[in-house]
């Protein structure tokens, strides 16, 4: 079963940005299975690890052609929406200095809120705003 699902209503209107966020989802959910699969600990562990580093780079990555985009037009909540931006890194970073071999479950958790915020409000929200003023 899928941690996250992609709904219609994570589209924020640009479609090589809603294909980003959907390849994002798909290595979540990638994570969600393989570490799953895997009964040890350690190589739980390491599953994990491996993939918030690369949810992380690509988050990261992404962001930054965001803010880049947005510098560039002079958007004008560009302030707020890197915020944003900073904070969902942070949570993630969190996550992944925090894992153990323990309980795997646990850190998934903690991504799918994190993953649920952004793609629930953050979308829905600044990126919407962000997409709209850049096509308009």
């Amino acid at each position: 079963m899928a941690l996250m699902t992609w709904k219609d209503a994570f589209k924020c209107g640009n479609p090589s940005v809603d294909h980003e966020h959907e390849v994002l989802i798909n290595l979540i959910n990638e994570m969600h299975g393989k570490a799953g699969a895997d009964c040890s600990p350690d190589g739980a562990e390491d599953v994990i690890k491996q993939y918030l580093g690369e949810i992380h780079a690509l988050i990261e990555a992404h962001f930054a052609l965001e803010e880049k985009i947005m510098r560039d037009i002079g958007f004008k909540g560009y302030a707020a929406h890197k915020e944003d931006h900073g904070k969902l890194l942070d949570e993630i970073r969190d996550i992944m200095e925090s894992v153990t071999g323990d309980s795997w479950e646990d850190y998934e958790k903690d991504l799918a809120k994190s993953m649920s915020r952004w793609f629930g409000v953050h979308f829905a929200t600044y990126d919407r705003d962000f997409h709209s003023a850049h096509s308009g």
